[in-house]
């Protein structure tokens, strides 16, 4: 199937980014993360290693990706990666697609590659031509295996009671839903959570998140739950065509005693799933899926989330 018209070459942000952003923009693997203005914030913290592919003359598909020793993930600074394609692509193109990054990968002496597909909900069009042309040709193996949670606005299961106590709760104690520009005092209580129970600090700094919002304004959203003025809770959702995704959830103290979370994605969820089909809650585990966080994820199953995998596959050259 595949053809040896395809060829690869690695991104070139001097003269690329304008043909990368419209490629994307015509993907059904559908995100604004791979938006050139979005993957390059953090272009200090990893070796970008973006592969663009050509069926002749014609930009067929992309491959997000960074490079650290001999192997290329796709993408390590990113939730979701792998090969990105048109709607008009069907099996033969993404296996020469695959073939041309791959023969490229190994020309350069590469010889592991961290593969990260991008989960179901966020394809426009089906779109799982790739993991199947790689088993059949490099054999992947898991890597990790992430469970989140998700509602599909067409089949969304009941709200469980505790989680209808919480929004009574925070309702009665007079805490307001909100959508912010201002993502300092949230940012606040999202440190100091992190660095209480994990001892670590957001992915995205204070400045970093601010400028990716101004960015992306549609896609980049912060919802606050405040007392009195007091921001106790926040949920920062990440829009694309077909998921709203939280990308980062956190309450103060005095905000997990009063269920500020649970009135704030009351308010939340129904109006993001009148624009996306899918409202995702993100993940509930770490080290690459092998940790699970039950209470975590039960509280996510209360709103009606199940599950959705995001998985990451290893393979060599």
């Amino acid at each position: 199937m595949a053809g040896s018209e395809f060829i690869a070459r690695r991104f070139d942000p001097a003269s690329d980014c304008a043909r990368w952003n419209d490629m994307v923009a015509r993907c059904r693997q559908a995100s604004f993360l791979f938006d050139r203005r979005y993957m390059d914030y953090h272009s200090d913290r990893f070796e970008d290693c973006s592969l663009m592919v050509f069926k002749g003359k014609r930009l067929a598909a992309l491959f997000p990706a960074c490079i650290a020793g001999n192997t290329v993930s796709s993408h390590s600074g990113l939730t979701y990666g792998g090969l990105l394609t048109p709607s008009r692509a069907i099996a033969g193109d993404v296996a020469g697609a695959l073939d041309a990054v791959n023969n490229y990968l190994a020309s350069q002496g590469v010889n592991e590659v961290i593969y990260k597909p991008v989960p179901t909900v966020y394809h426009t069009v089906p779109a799982m031509e790739d993991l199947y042309h790689l088993w059949r040709t490099v054999n992947p193996s898991f890597a990790g295996r992430q469970i989140s949670s998700t509602i599909d606005r067409d089949c969304r299961p009941r709200v469980f009671d505790i989680r209808r106590q919480g929004v009574r709760r925070a309702a009665e104690a007079g805490v307001v839903i909100e959508q912010s520009t201002d993502f300092a005092p949230f940012w606040d209580v999202l440190s100091s959570n992190l660095a209480e129970r994990y001892g670590t600090r957001p992915v995205h700094s204070l400045d970093e998140i601010s400028l990716l919002a101004e960015r992306f304004p549609k896609n980049i959203r912060l919802f606050v739950a405040r007392l009195e003025r007091r921001v106790i809770a926040g949920v920062v959702v990440y829009y694309t065509p077909m998921v709203a995704h939280s990308q980062y959830i956190s309450a103060s103290p005095e905000g997990k005693a009063l269920g500020a979370l649970d009135l704030l994605f009351e308010k939340i969820i129904g109006p993001s799933l009148q624009e996306c089909r899918f409202f995702d809650f993100g993940t509930s585990t770490e080290e690459r899926g092998h940790y699970l966080n039950e209470s975590l994820l039960y509280q996510k199953e209360g709103f009606g989330g199940r599950a959705t995998l995001y998985d990451i596959y290893r393979y060599t050259l």
